[in-house]
Protein backbone atom coordinates (compact mmCIF):
# COMPACT_ATOMS: atom_id res chain seq x y z
CA UNK A 1 0.00 0.00 0.00
CA UNK A 2 1.11 3.62 -0.59
CA UNK A 3 0.12 6.88 1.19
CA UNK A 4 -2.72 8.36 -0.23
CA UNK A 5 -2.22 12.23 0.50
CA UNK A 6 -5.07 12.76 2.59
CA UNK A 7 -3.24 13.42 6.10
CA UNK A 8 -6.68 11.21 8.19
CA UNK A 9 -6.66 8.11 5.60
CA UNK A 10 -2.69 7.75 5.72
CA UNK A 11 -2.66 8.03 9.78
CA UNK A 12 -5.54 5.54 9.47
CA UNK A 13 -3.38 3.45 7.26
CA UNK A 14 -0.20 4.07 9.31
CA UNK A 15 -2.05 3.38 12.35
CA UNK A 16 -2.89 0.06 10.83
CA UNK A 17 0.81 -0.92 10.14
CA UNK A 18 1.54 0.32 13.54
CA UNK A 19 -0.87 -2.29 14.77
CA UNK A 20 0.99 -4.98 12.34
CA UNK A 21 4.15 -4.67 13.53
CA UNK A 22 5.34 -3.41 10.01
CA UNK A 23 8.12 -0.78 9.44
CA UNK A 24 6.78 1.08 6.65
CA UNK A 25 3.36 0.94 4.85
CA UNK A 26 4.32 -0.20 1.69
CA UNK A 27 5.22 -3.64 3.67
CA UNK A 28 1.15 -3.59 4.37
CA UNK A 29 -0.81 -6.03 2.28
CA UNK A 30 -4.79 -6.98 2.60
CA UNK A 31 -4.17 -10.21 4.62
CA UNK A 32 -2.00 -8.04 6.96
CA UNK A 33 -5.16 -5.70 7.51
CA UNK A 34 -7.66 -9.09 7.25
CA UNK A 35 -5.06 -10.31 10.37
CA UNK A 36 -5.24 -6.77 12.41
CA UNK A 37 -9.17 -6.29 11.96
CA UNK A 38 -9.51 -9.70 12.66
CA UNK A 39 -13.23 -10.22 14.16
CA UNK A 40 -13.06 -6.66 14.46
CA UNK A 41 -14.20 -6.99 18.00
CA UNK A 42 -11.11 -5.62 19.41
CA UNK A 43 -10.91 -2.37 16.67
CA UNK A 44 -15.14 -1.49 18.12
CA UNK A 45 -13.91 -2.12 22.01
CA UNK A 46 -10.83 0.07 21.51
CA UNK A 47 -12.98 3.09 19.96
CA UNK A 48 -15.51 2.47 21.94
CA UNK A 49 -13.24 3.45 24.91
CA UNK A 50 -11.14 5.84 23.35
CA UNK A 51 -12.61 9.37 24.46
CA UNK A 52 -11.36 11.04 21.02
CA UNK A 53 -13.45 8.42 18.98
CA UNK A 54 -16.53 11.18 19.57
CA UNK A 55 -14.15 14.07 18.54
CA UNK A 56 -13.50 12.09 15.07
CA UNK A 57 -16.48 11.11 14.49
CA UNK A 58 -19.49 12.18 16.67
CA UNK A 59 -22.24 10.35 18.24
CA UNK A 60 -24.69 9.47 15.03
CA UNK A 61 -22.24 6.18 14.23
CA UNK A 62 -23.58 3.03 14.28
CA UNK A 63 -21.01 2.59 17.67
CA UNK A 64 -21.99 5.40 19.55
CA UNK A 65 -26.01 5.38 17.87
CA UNK A 66 -28.03 5.55 20.60
CA UNK A 67 -31.12 3.93 18.90
CA UNK A 68 -28.92 0.96 18.04
CA UNK A 69 -27.14 0.74 21.70
CA UNK A 70 -30.57 0.89 23.01
CA UNK A 71 -31.08 -1.73 21.12
CA UNK A 72 -27.65 -3.93 22.15
CA UNK A 73 -26.99 -4.37 18.11
CA UNK A 74 -24.33 -1.40 18.14
CA UNK A 75 -21.04 -3.26 17.15
CA UNK A 76 -22.83 -5.77 15.49
CA UNK A 77 -23.80 -3.33 12.83
CA UNK A 78 -20.51 -1.34 12.86
CA UNK A 79 -17.86 -4.69 12.61
CA UNK A 80 -20.92 -5.93 9.82
CA UNK A 81 -20.22 -2.62 7.68
CA UNK A 82 -16.38 -2.18 8.48
CA UNK A 83 -16.01 -6.40 7.36
CA UNK A 84 -17.99 -5.20 3.76
CA UNK A 85 -16.14 -2.19 3.31
CA UNK A 86 -12.52 -4.17 3.93
CA UNK A 87 -14.04 -6.81 1.34
CA UNK A 88 -14.76 -4.34 -0.89
CA UNK A 89 -11.55 -2.65 -0.88
CA UNK A 90 -9.44 -5.43 -2.17
CA UNK A 91 -11.52 -4.92 -5.46
CA UNK A 92 -12.01 -1.12 -5.70
CA UNK A 93 -9.17 0.96 -7.79
CA UNK A 94 -9.73 0.20 -11.02
CA UNK A 95 -13.35 1.48 -12.33
CA UNK A 96 -15.90 3.79 -10.92
CA UNK A 97 -15.47 7.84 -9.51
CA UNK A 98 -12.70 8.90 -8.20
CA UNK A 99 -12.54 9.20 -4.56
CA UNK A 100 -12.73 12.50 -2.75
CA UNK A 101 -10.07 12.02 -0.18
CA UNK A 102 -7.70 9.79 -2.07
CA UNK A 103 -8.03 9.73 -5.81
CA UNK A 104 -9.01 5.58 -5.74
CA UNK A 105 -11.13 4.81 -8.35
CA UNK A 106 -14.40 3.57 -6.15
CA UNK A 107 -17.94 1.93 -6.97
CA UNK A 108 -18.66 1.74 -3.24
CA UNK A 109 -22.43 1.76 -2.53
CA UNK A 110 -22.44 2.87 0.77
CA UNK A 111 -26.24 3.15 0.98
CA UNK A 112 -26.06 -1.14 -0.14
CA UNK A 113 -23.44 -1.73 2.83
CA UNK A 114 -25.18 -0.20 5.58
CA UNK A 115 -28.83 -1.87 4.19
CA UNK A 116 -27.28 -5.39 4.32
CA UNK A 117 -25.26 -4.93 7.63
CA UNK A 118 -28.71 -3.43 9.38
CA UNK A 119 -31.16 -5.93 8.50
CA UNK A 120 -28.68 -8.64 9.49
CA UNK A 121 -28.96 -6.97 12.64
CA UNK A 122 -32.72 -6.79 12.45
CA UNK A 123 -32.59 -3.33 12.56
CA UNK A 124 -34.81 -0.39 10.09
CA UNK A 125 -33.34 -0.20 7.09
CA UNK A 126 -33.65 3.86 6.32
CA UNK A 127 -34.84 5.14 2.24
CA UNK A 128 -30.53 6.46 1.87
CA UNK A 129 -27.57 6.36 3.87
CA UNK A 130 -25.16 8.92 2.91
CA UNK A 131 -21.72 9.08 4.17
CA UNK A 132 -21.39 12.24 6.11
CA UNK A 133 -18.66 13.07 9.31
CA UNK A 134 -20.07 10.50 11.05
CA UNK A 135 -18.04 8.35 9.08
CA UNK A 136 -15.25 10.94 7.33
CA UNK A 137 -14.11 13.71 9.96
CA UNK A 138 -15.07 17.34 8.87
CA UNK A 139 -16.83 15.73 5.89
CA UNK A 140 -20.29 17.46 6.13
CA UNK A 141 -23.69 16.40 5.13
CA UNK A 142 -25.65 16.37 2.52
CA UNK A 143 -28.77 19.13 3.04
CA UNK A 144 -27.46 20.47 6.31
CA UNK A 145 -25.32 23.64 6.44
CA UNK A 146 -25.14 24.02 9.76
CA UNK A 147 -22.50 21.13 9.26
CA UNK A 148 -18.57 22.31 9.37
CA UNK A 149 -18.01 20.84 5.47
CA UNK A 150 -21.93 20.62 3.93
CA UNK A 151 -21.56 18.68 0.78
CA UNK A 152 -24.28 20.67 -0.80
CA UNK A 153 -24.99 19.40 -4.31
CA UNK A 154 -24.11 15.89 -3.92
CA UNK A 155 -23.03 13.40 -1.14
CA UNK A 156 -19.17 12.48 -0.67
CA UNK A 157 -17.62 9.89 -2.95
CA UNK A 158 -15.12 8.28 -0.43
CA UNK A 159 -13.16 4.84 -1.60
CA UNK A 160 -14.48 1.64 0.68
CA UNK A 161 -10.27 1.78 1.58
CA UNK A 162 -10.34 5.84 2.83
CA UNK A 163 -13.27 4.55 4.90
CA UNK A 164 -12.56 1.77 6.89
CA UNK A 165 -9.00 2.77 6.95
CA UNK A 166 -10.41 6.39 9.22
CA UNK A 167 -12.13 3.88 11.83
CA UNK A 168 -7.82 3.76 12.75
CA UNK A 169 -7.53 7.02 13.23
CA UNK A 170 -8.48 7.81 16.99
CA UNK A 171 -5.91 5.33 17.67
CA UNK A 172 -3.41 7.84 15.85
CA UNK A 173 -4.47 10.94 17.42
CA UNK A 174 -3.48 13.43 19.99
CA UNK A 175 -4.26 16.63 21.62
CA UNK A 176 -2.70 19.92 20.24
CA UNK A 177 -3.30 23.16 21.65
CA UNK A 178 -7.01 22.02 22.50
CA UNK A 179 -7.89 19.97 19.42
CA UNK A 180 -7.38 16.88 17.85
CA UNK A 181 -4.29 16.54 15.85
CA UNK A 182 -2.30 13.72 13.65
CA UNK A 183 1.12 14.39 12.11
CA UNK A 184 2.35 14.63 8.50
CA UNK A 185 5.97 14.50 7.27
CA UNK A 186 7.63 14.76 3.70
CA UNK A 187 9.77 11.98 5.48
CA UNK A 188 7.31 8.60 5.05
CA UNK A 189 9.90 7.04 7.75
CA UNK A 190 8.91 10.17 9.80
CA UNK A 191 5.73 9.82 10.11
CA UNK A 192 5.28 6.46 10.46
CA UNK A 193 7.36 6.71 13.27
CA UNK A 194 5.74 9.41 14.93
CA UNK A 195 1.83 7.37 14.79
CA UNK A 196 3.43 4.70 15.94
CA UNK A 197 4.74 6.12 19.04
CA UNK A 198 1.44 7.74 19.24
CA UNK A 199 -0.25 4.29 18.90
CA UNK A 200 2.00 2.86 21.11
CA UNK A 201 1.17 5.03 23.91
CA UNK A 202 -2.73 4.94 23.61
CA UNK A 203 -2.11 1.05 24.09
CA UNK A 204 -0.50 1.21 26.95
CA UNK A 205 -2.92 3.72 28.18
CA UNK A 206 -5.77 1.51 27.10
CA UNK A 207 -4.45 -1.53 28.89
CA UNK A 208 -4.37 1.01 32.27
CA UNK A 209 -8.27 1.84 32.04
CA UNK A 210 -6.94 5.03 31.28
CA UNK A 211 -8.93 6.17 28.18
CA UNK A 212 -7.79 10.06 28.46
CA UNK A 213 -6.93 11.67 25.05
CA UNK A 214 -3.15 11.51 24.97
CA UNK A 215 -1.29 15.47 25.20
CA UNK A 216 -4.53 16.76 27.44
CA UNK A 217 -1.95 17.98 30.07
CA UNK A 218 1.11 18.07 28.64
CA UNK A 219 0.57 21.07 26.26
CA UNK A 220 3.14 21.85 23.45
CA UNK A 221 5.73 20.76 25.69
CA UNK A 222 3.89 16.89 25.33
CA UNK A 223 4.28 17.11 21.20
CA UNK A 224 8.00 18.06 21.64
CA UNK A 225 8.88 15.48 23.96
CA UNK A 226 7.43 12.58 21.55
CA UNK A 227 9.40 14.25 18.69
CA UNK A 228 12.07 13.60 20.82
CA UNK A 229 11.61 10.32 21.43
CA UNK A 230 10.93 9.86 18.05
CA UNK A 231 14.38 10.49 17.08
CA UNK A 232 15.77 7.43 18.65
CA UNK A 233 14.20 4.99 15.79
CA UNK A 234 14.87 7.19 12.76
CA UNK A 235 17.48 9.68 11.35
CA UNK A 236 16.24 13.08 9.96
CA UNK A 237 16.72 13.27 6.25
CA UNK A 238 18.31 17.26 5.06
CA UNK A 239 14.93 19.42 4.14
CA UNK A 240 12.94 17.24 6.29
CA UNK A 241 9.42 19.56 6.88
CA UNK A 242 6.27 17.89 8.76
CA UNK A 243 2.69 19.62 9.12
CA UNK A 244 0.50 19.16 12.59
CA UNK A 245 -2.94 18.82 11.24
CA UNK A 246 -5.66 19.97 13.91
CA UNK A 247 -9.40 19.63 13.82
CA UNK A 248 -12.81 19.39 15.57
CA UNK A 249 -15.61 17.47 14.38
CA UNK A 250 -18.28 18.22 16.71
CA UNK A 251 -20.95 20.44 17.13
CA UNK A 252 -21.68 23.35 14.63
CA UNK A 253 -17.90 25.12 15.35
CA UNK A 254 -16.05 22.19 13.72
CA UNK A 255 -12.89 23.21 12.14
CA UNK A 256 -9.11 22.32 10.99
CA UNK A 257 -5.78 24.15 10.76
CA UNK A 258 -2.20 22.80 9.62
CA UNK A 259 1.11 24.09 11.92
CA UNK A 260 3.66 23.77 10.04
CA UNK A 261 6.92 22.35 11.33
CA UNK A 262 9.86 24.14 8.71
CA UNK A 263 12.72 21.76 8.52
CA UNK A 264 15.05 23.72 10.57
CA UNK A 265 12.95 23.30 13.31
CA UNK A 266 12.77 20.06 12.85
CA UNK A 267 16.86 19.76 12.19
CA UNK A 268 17.47 21.47 15.60
CA UNK A 269 15.08 19.34 17.47
CA UNK A 270 17.31 16.23 16.40
CA UNK A 271 20.74 17.75 16.88
CA UNK A 272 19.17 18.95 20.50
CA UNK A 273 18.02 15.74 21.43
CA UNK A 274 21.72 14.79 21.32
CA UNK A 275 23.33 17.20 23.37
CA UNK A 276 20.46 18.84 25.80
CA UNK A 277 17.71 15.98 26.06
CA UNK A 278 17.65 16.65 30.45
CA UNK A 279 17.72 20.36 29.82
CA UNK A 280 14.94 19.89 27.49
CA UNK A 281 12.78 18.47 29.19
CA UNK A 282 13.28 20.14 32.78
CA UNK A 283 12.50 23.82 30.50
CA UNK A 284 9.63 21.98 29.51
CA UNK A 285 8.29 20.66 32.67
CA UNK A 286 8.27 24.40 33.96
CA UNK A 287 6.79 26.65 31.96
CA UNK A 288 3.81 28.65 31.29
CA UNK A 289 0.26 27.06 30.35
CA UNK A 290 0.31 29.88 27.45
CA UNK A 291 1.41 27.39 24.19
CA UNK A 292 2.79 30.76 22.82
CA UNK A 293 5.44 31.27 25.07
CA UNK A 294 6.07 27.62 25.16
CA UNK A 295 9.07 25.93 23.95
CA UNK A 296 8.06 23.81 20.94
CA UNK A 297 6.25 26.77 19.63
CA UNK A 298 8.68 29.09 20.24
CA UNK A 299 11.07 26.46 17.69
CA UNK A 300 8.27 26.13 15.22
CA UNK A 301 8.12 30.06 14.90
CA UNK A 302 11.73 30.62 14.97
CA UNK A 303 11.21 32.63 18.02
CA UNK A 304 13.13 33.46 21.45
CA UNK A 305 12.07 31.79 24.37
CA UNK A 306 11.41 32.99 27.40
CA UNK A 307 12.17 29.86 29.49
CA UNK A 308 16.23 30.36 28.55
CA UNK A 309 16.50 33.71 30.27
CA UNK A 310 16.76 33.48 34.45
CA UNK A 311 13.97 35.07 36.23
CA UNK A 312 13.06 35.14 39.80
CA UNK A 313 13.40 31.16 40.91
CA UNK A 314 14.34 30.19 37.41
CA UNK A 315 17.83 29.97 36.53
CA UNK A 316 17.23 29.87 32.99
CA UNK A 317 19.11 27.49 30.27
CA UNK A 318 23.16 26.52 30.45
CA UNK A 319 25.10 28.61 28.30
CA UNK A 320 25.61 26.19 25.88
CA UNK A 321 22.00 25.18 25.27
CA UNK A 322 21.48 28.95 25.17
CA UNK A 323 24.07 29.91 22.75
CA UNK A 324 22.90 26.76 20.53
CA UNK A 325 19.37 27.78 20.19
CA UNK A 326 20.74 31.77 19.75
CA UNK A 327 22.97 30.16 16.41
CA UNK A 328 20.43 27.67 15.29
CA UNK A 329 17.13 29.08 16.01
CA UNK A 330 17.40 32.85 16.21
CA UNK A 331 20.60 32.99 13.68
CA UNK A 332 23.10 34.72 15.71
CA UNK A 333 26.47 34.12 14.96
CA UNK A 334 28.93 33.25 18.13
CA UNK A 335 30.74 36.37 17.32
CA UNK A 336 27.58 38.76 18.46
CA UNK A 337 27.39 35.97 21.69
CA UNK A 338 30.88 36.29 22.92
CA UNK A 339 30.50 39.99 22.16
CA UNK A 340 27.82 40.11 24.82
CA UNK A 341 29.38 38.34 27.18
CA UNK A 342 32.71 40.57 26.84
CA UNK A 343 30.30 43.21 27.55
CA UNK A 344 28.41 41.78 30.26
CA UNK A 345 31.80 40.79 32.06
CA UNK A 346 32.97 44.43 32.17
CA UNK A 347 29.58 45.76 33.72
CA UNK A 348 30.41 43.19 36.64
CA UNK A 349 33.56 44.08 36.82
CA UNK A 350 33.17 47.74 36.54
CA UNK A 351 30.36 48.07 39.15
CA UNK A 352 31.75 45.88 41.65
CA UNK A 353 29.94 44.11 44.63
CA UNK A 354 28.25 46.77 45.86
CA UNK A 355 25.98 47.20 42.13
CA UNK A 356 26.41 43.69 40.68
CA UNK A 357 23.04 42.66 42.38
CA UNK A 358 21.06 45.34 41.10
CA UNK A 359 22.59 45.17 37.71
CA UNK A 360 21.69 41.45 37.68
CA UNK A 361 18.33 41.77 38.13
CA UNK A 362 16.17 40.92 34.57
CA UNK A 363 14.45 44.34 34.41
CA UNK A 364 17.23 46.49 34.49
CA UNK A 365 18.54 46.44 31.23
CA UNK A 366 14.75 47.27 30.39
CA UNK A 367 14.99 50.39 32.31
CA UNK A 368 16.98 53.49 30.59
CA UNK A 369 19.54 53.51 33.68
CA UNK A 370 20.49 50.29 32.39
CA UNK A 371 20.93 50.68 29.09
CA UNK A 372 22.70 54.19 29.47
CA UNK A 373 25.21 51.76 31.63
CA UNK A 374 25.50 49.63 28.74
CA UNK A 375 26.56 52.30 26.71
CA UNK A 376 28.71 54.11 28.83
CA UNK A 377 31.34 50.41 28.85
CA UNK A 378 30.56 50.56 25.03
CA UNK A 379 32.35 53.84 24.62
CA UNK A 380 34.84 53.31 26.91
CA UNK A 381 36.04 49.80 25.96
CA UNK A 382 33.94 48.67 22.51
CA UNK A 383 35.80 49.57 19.16
CA UNK A 384 33.06 50.54 16.34
CA UNK A 385 33.53 46.93 14.65
CA UNK A 386 33.01 45.30 17.58
CA UNK A 387 29.89 47.60 18.21
CA UNK A 388 28.32 46.86 14.57
CA UNK A 389 29.05 42.86 15.25
CA UNK A 390 26.82 42.90 18.33
CA UNK A 391 23.89 45.61 17.38
CA UNK A 392 23.79 45.52 13.43
CA UNK A 393 22.09 48.77 12.50
CA UNK A 394 19.60 49.40 9.76
CA UNK A 395 18.75 52.37 8.16
CA UNK A 396 16.24 55.29 7.60
CA UNK A 397 16.04 55.69 10.50
CA UNK A 398 19.44 54.50 12.02
CA UNK A 399 18.82 52.19 14.45
CA UNK A 400 19.18 48.65 16.14
CA UNK A 401 17.16 45.68 16.65
CA UNK A 402 16.30 44.23 20.19
CA UNK A 403 18.17 40.94 19.80
CA UNK A 404 21.71 42.10 21.07
CA UNK A 405 19.87 43.01 24.43
CA UNK A 406 18.38 39.88 24.51
CA UNK A 407 21.82 38.62 24.73
CA UNK A 408 23.57 40.91 27.03
CA UNK A 409 20.19 39.75 29.74
CA UNK A 410 20.89 36.22 29.66
CA UNK A 411 25.02 37.10 30.27
CA UNK A 412 24.01 39.59 32.88
CA UNK A 413 21.76 37.60 34.78
CA UNK A 414 22.64 33.53 34.11
CA UNK A 415 26.15 32.66 36.35
CA UNK A 416 28.20 31.33 33.48
CA UNK A 417 31.10 29.38 35.77
CA UNK A 418 34.17 28.33 34.25
CA UNK A 419 33.83 30.04 29.95
CA UNK A 420 36.01 29.42 26.96
CA UNK A 421 38.09 32.40 25.94
CA UNK A 422 36.75 34.53 23.72
CA UNK A 423 38.33 33.96 20.20
CA UNK A 424 39.81 36.71 17.90
CA UNK A 425 36.84 37.43 15.09
CA UNK A 426 36.36 39.57 11.91
CA UNK A 427 35.21 43.46 13.24
CA UNK A 428 34.94 44.67 9.66
CA UNK A 429 32.17 47.55 9.98
CA UNK A 430 28.82 45.90 7.69
CA UNK A 431 26.53 48.00 8.70
CA UNK A 432 28.06 51.20 10.28
CA UNK A 433 26.62 54.28 7.79
CA UNK A 434 29.34 55.18 5.77
CA UNK A 435 28.26 59.16 6.58
CA UNK A 436 29.29 58.60 10.37
CA UNK A 437 32.51 57.88 9.37
CA UNK A 438 32.72 60.04 7.23
CA UNK A 439 31.54 63.04 9.59
CA UNK A 440 33.79 61.44 12.20
CA UNK A 441 36.58 61.17 10.21
CA UNK A 442 36.78 64.87 9.60
CA UNK A 443 38.36 65.38 13.22
CA UNK A 444 41.25 63.06 12.25
CA UNK A 445 44.02 65.89 11.94
CA UNK A 446 42.54 68.42 14.58
CA UNK A 447 44.28 68.40 18.10
CA UNK A 448 42.86 65.28 20.58
CA UNK A 449 41.58 68.17 23.13
CA UNK A 450 39.04 69.47 20.63
CA UNK A 451 37.69 65.55 19.99
CA UNK A 452 37.92 65.14 23.74
CA UNK A 453 35.62 68.75 23.73
CA UNK A 454 33.03 67.28 21.64
CA UNK A 455 32.62 63.99 23.11
CA UNK A 456 32.20 65.66 26.69
CA UNK A 457 29.39 67.93 24.54
CA UNK A 458 27.71 64.67 23.69
CA UNK A 459 28.38 62.93 26.70
CA UNK A 460 26.11 66.09 28.25
CA UNK A 461 23.40 65.71 25.77
CA UNK A 462 24.28 69.80 24.56
CA UNK A 463 24.97 68.22 20.75
CA UNK A 464 22.01 67.19 18.72
CA UNK A 465 20.38 68.04 15.34
CA UNK A 466 21.48 71.63 14.78
CA UNK A 467 25.28 70.78 15.11
CA UNK A 468 24.86 67.40 13.06
CA UNK A 469 22.86 69.51 10.36
CA UNK A 470 26.00 71.93 10.64
CA UNK A 471 28.55 68.81 9.90
CA UNK A 472 26.06 68.03 6.98
CA UNK A 473 25.72 71.08 5.26
CA UNK A 474 29.68 71.76 5.63
CA UNK A 475 30.29 68.28 3.79
CA UNK A 476 27.49 69.14 1.62
CA UNK A 477 29.31 72.03 -0.08
CA UNK A 478 32.38 69.70 -1.26
CA UNK A 479 30.47 66.64 -1.86
CA UNK A 480 28.05 66.04 -4.84
CA UNK A 481 26.14 62.77 -2.32
CA UNK A 482 25.51 65.02 0.50
CA UNK A 483 22.05 66.64 -0.81
CA UNK A 484 18.38 66.97 0.77
CA UNK A 485 17.58 63.54 -0.19
CA UNK A 486 20.65 62.22 1.58
CA UNK A 487 19.89 63.66 4.56
CA UNK A 488 16.32 62.43 4.86
CA UNK A 489 17.48 58.67 4.29
CA UNK A 490 20.41 59.84 6.97
CA UNK A 491 18.93 61.23 10.15
CA UNK A 492 14.89 61.19 9.69
CA UNK A 493 12.53 57.77 9.87
CA UNK A 494 10.16 56.72 6.83
CA UNK A 495 7.91 59.95 7.61
CA UNK A 496 10.29 62.28 7.48
CA UNK A 497 10.94 62.84 11.13
CA UNK A 498 14.39 63.43 12.55
CA UNK A 499 15.74 60.93 15.05
CA UNK A 500 18.91 61.00 15.85
CA UNK A 501 20.07 59.35 19.38
CA UNK A 502 21.67 56.29 17.88
CA UNK A 503 23.60 58.15 15.06
CA UNK A 504 24.72 60.28 17.28
CA UNK A 505 25.68 57.54 19.80
CA UNK A 506 27.77 55.66 16.85
CA UNK A 507 28.97 59.15 15.70
CA UNK A 508 30.29 59.44 19.32
CA UNK A 509 31.56 55.61 19.71
CA UNK A 510 33.83 56.59 16.56
CA UNK A 511 35.17 59.71 17.98
CA UNK A 512 35.62 58.12 21.52
CA UNK A 513 37.92 55.35 19.46
CA UNK A 514 39.64 57.96 17.32
CA UNK A 515 40.25 59.83 20.36
CA UNK A 516 41.95 56.96 21.65
CA UNK A 517 44.31 56.64 18.77
CA UNK A 518 44.92 60.50 18.00
CA UNK A 519 46.09 61.01 21.83
CA UNK A 520 48.02 57.74 21.64
CA UNK A 521 49.88 58.65 18.76
CA UNK A 522 50.39 62.22 20.32
CA UNK A 523 52.30 60.75 23.17
CA UNK A 524 54.27 58.49 21.16
CA UNK A 525 55.38 61.00 19.42
CA UNK A 526 55.95 63.28 22.70
CA UNK A 527 58.09 60.43 23.66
Amino acid sequence: MKLTGNPFVDTGLMTITALAGAEKLEHLDFSTVDRVFGDGRELAKQNLALKCFTMVFGTNGPLTQPAYKKAGKNQEIYISILRQLLDVAKTEGNAGPRCDLTGIRTDLDFHAVCAKALSGAGVAVPDQKWLGRDWVPLGGSLGNDAQALPVASRPLQVSALAVFALQYLPMGVFLFKGKLGCFQSTSEEFSQVWVANIVDQNKKRLALGDTEIIGKKGGTGWTLKTLLSCFDNVSLKPGTEAALWQFSNSGAGADCSVDEIPDSALAFIANARTRFMSEIRGLIDGESGDSRQQLFECIRGLRDYSGLYSYKKHNGASAEFYEFYQTEIMKADMGQLNLARKLADLMKKGEGSRRLKEICKPEFLRSIEGKTLARKYVIAHFSVGEYDRLFPSEHHPIRTGSSAWNYLRYYLTTPQGDRRPIAEMDLVMKTTHPKIVHIAETYRTVEPRKIKDVLDRMARRDIGVRWLQDKFCRLAEKHEDWNLGDWDEFACDEDGKVVTFELLFQLRLYLSNLYREVAGNTKGEAA
